[in-house]
């Protein structure tokens, strides 16, 4: 699918900042409204303010795209929706969402509503582009090097949208668990605390450098993707104006074969806010963390921007959106779903009470575990999945033959359709929405860990599992980080390489252990427990906890943590 002409998409967090892209040449804009939006901390809109600038921009021919794209509870479905409802009848031009279950319904409701998948979908594959058909637009994950964009490009008629400028996230999008871990304040819910602008070990290992990828607009433009994307909700207008002026220049001058840009508007970029700058994965650049060096300074110049506002009369009808009623669950057997990661942990996960082993699709020992178990094998699938995995991952589970599959890609999904189908946490199923969607499939999802023991009771539908005890991935990264220990006055964190990348787990694990049986009573009959540490001895007493007998956990307790059991999420 190749682009009329490429859209610069510029940030506004408040009015000032919108009224600083429109006057600099934005052709479209984001903002966000009170509730719902991945940056709480900026100004935002309320329902006046989000009229007004829906004025601002149908008088100056600029589109605006309304950001929902946090992980919404139960409770707050029915006024995700409510919101939605009211900039709907405003006249926004599209919405951007996390939640990817939520998409037919919202086609259903607002037929010529656009919808576009929010980065926070993670979307890092061609297979995961494809599965998303119901979209409008898909924004592409930050991971993503020039082949890559171009590979995806050629295999999806979607339109795709790529960050062009602004700050980065170390953490693959919406994978991130560490600040809501910390202090309970979620990035999945646009509240994060940035821990990974933090020093450990004395050095800044986890903070990135600015992206500009001002230099790369032609090769951009000539990957056929149909949007640029400046970050920046939380920045000054100053900085909004400039970004979008030289970005605007750049591109028009693409492709009325000028100039381009001049060192002036460099130092201009440079200067409005310094955190040095990089080309991140695109160009699979080296130098997107800077160990050294990670607070910024920014040019703070009041300006006024001048821009043009007639009223804008929608014709849209008001529509109220019902949030269907869940079905509650029957018969839901019990269940003991343990990864491990060694043959004799296999053993003696399947030797102590468990039901179904997860183990890594690309472990040499795959196929001699099936031989020896009693349990069920399911091959357990990586996170960071890009298109040059995909055969190999085909032909791993055509040699190992596993009884089913632990997706941590929903990409994938079209590709494992022949076997039972459970999703990792880091789907992040935080709703009987998500959820219900996913049983209609005949998919298990393991829910995000972020919900607290009363949220998960709050559930109708018990048809998934829960997380009671293991290692707690706080990170997920492309980036490769040598195996150690982070430590800072919080504590100390595990890094260990993965697929592809890097994780970082807490370096004590969560542990429910006789709290679980809260879950049990509530009708969860699926406990899973992804540990390397006393597998024997864990899997036994949760064994018991499922079964409904009492455990004694006084021993075992002061080695583990609990999560966000209680406190949940912000």
């Amino acid at each position: 699918m190749k682009n009329k002409r490429i859209e610069l998409l510029a940030p506004a967090g408040s009015m000032a900042n919108l009224k600083a892209a429109v006057s600099k040449g934005a052709d479209a804009v984001y903002l966000g409204m009170k509730d719902f939006s991945a940056r709480s901390s900026a100004t935002n809109f309320d329902n006046q303010e989000l009229k007004h600038a829906i004025d601002i921009c149908k008088s100056n021919n600029v589109k605006l795209y309304l950001t929902m794209n946090t992980l919404v509870k139960n409770k707050e479905l029915q006024s995700f929706f409510d919101q939605l409802s009211v900039a709907y009848s405003c006249g926004i031009d599209a919405i951007i969402l996390q939640e990817i279950y939520f998409i037919d319904l919202i086609k259903n409701n607002f037929p010529d509503l656009r919808v576009h998948v929010s980065t926070q979908a993670g979307v890092m594959n061609s297979e995961h582009a494809k599965l998303l058909s119901n979209a409008n637009r898909i924004t592409l994950a930050r991971e993503l090097t020039e082949p890559e964009i171009i590979n995806i490009r050629k295999n999806t008629s979607r339109e795709l949208e790529m960050f062009c400028h602004g700050a980065l996230c170390v953490c693959v999008s919406g994978q991130c668990l560490f600040s809501s871990f910390l202090g309970g304040r979620s990035g999945n819910r646009g509240k994060c605390a940035r821990p990974c602008r933090k020093q450990y070990n004395g050095r800044y290992y986890l903070s990135t450098r600015e992206l500009s990828l001002i230099k790369e607009i032609p090769k951009i433009i000539n990957t056929g993707v149909n949007s640029v994307k400046i970050e920046g909700r939380m920045r000054t207008p100053r900085y909004v104006a400039t970004a979008t002026s030289i970005y605007r220049k750049a591109i028009d001058s693409y492709y009325e074969n000028g100039h381009g840009v001049d060192s002036k508007d460099l130092e201009l970029l440079n200067k409005i806010f310094t955190r040095e700058f990089t080309k991140g994965w695109f160009n699979n650049s080296k130098d997107i963390i800077n160990a050294e060096f990670s607070s910024a300074k920014t040019e703070k110049i009041r300006e006024h921007y001048h821009v043009d506002s007639k009223h804008y009369s929608c014709k849209r009808n008001n529509v109220t959106v019902k949030v269907p009623e869940f079905s509650i669950s029957k018969n839901i057997d019990k269940q003991l779903l343990v990864k491990v990661y060694s043959k004799k942990d296999a053993i003696l996960a399947s030797e102590a009470g468990a039901d179904i082993i997860y183990f890594d699709i690309f472990n040499d020992d795959f196929r001699s575990v099936k031989k020896e178990i009693k349990c069920k094998l399911f091959a357990s699938i990586p996170q960071l999945v890009f298109d040059k995995d995909i055969q190999l991952i085909k032909q791993k589970l055509k040699e190992n033959k596993p009884d089913g599959v632990l997706l941590g890609n929903i990409g994938l999904l079209n590709e494992v359709l022949e076997y039972k189908i459970h999703l990792n946490y880091n789907i992040n199923v935080f709703n009987e929405l998500s959820l219900e969607f996913l049983n209609a499939k005949g998919i298990i999802p393991l829910l995000s860990p972020e919900l607290s023991i009363r949220d998960m009771a709050l559930f109708q539908n018990k048809d998934c599992a829960v997380f009671v005890h293991g290692k707690i991935k706080l990170m997920t990264l492309r980036h490769h980080i040598k195996k150690g220990i982070l430590s800072d006055s919080k504590g100390n964190f595990n890094v260990e390489p993965t697929y592809n990348g890097t994780d970082i787990f807490n370096e004590k694990e969560m542990g429910l252990l006789s709290k679980a049986s809260h879950l049990v009573k509530a009708g969860f009959n699926r406990l899973y427990i992804d540990t390397e540490r006393n597998v024997s001895e864990i899997v036994k007493a949760y064994r018991n906890i499922l079964d409904g007998r009492k455990i004694d956990d006084k021993n075992l307790k002061k080695d583990y943590v609990l999560g966000w059991a209680y406190r949940g999420v912000l």
